[in-house]
């Protein structure tokens, strides 16, 4: 497996955000339903934002992480203000079967 992580910057009180958190949250179930996602939230201090960590098959590259992000409809609604997608490497990890 490879893992990336996906930092998203958006402003929580944004007015449209409530209206497609239902669709973004379809995605992220979608995603985590193909075993794609190890972990996917909101940062819960004052500076907002979410962490999601993708998870997908050892020949992926930061480009396939993009094109899946891409589909969020956070990201195609345009309430996300930045976004980072980069290649971790848990080097210490209890998740792996």
């Amino acid at each position: 497996m490879k893992y990336f992580a996906v930092l998203y910057e958006y402003n929580a009180n944004h007015p449209r955000l409530a209206d497609v958190r239902p669709a973004h949250r379809e995605f992220i179930g979608t995603l985590n339903d193909q075993h794609q996602i190890l972990g996917s939230g909101p940062f819960t201090d004052s500076k907002g934002g979410a962490l999601i960590v993708l998870q997908l098959d050892e020949d992926s590259s930061v480009e396939d992480a993009i094109t899946i992000m891409d589909g969020d409809p956070f990201w195609i609604e345009e309430l996300v203000n930045k976004r980072e997608i980069r290649e971790w490497n848990p080097v210490i990890n209890s998740f792996e079967n």
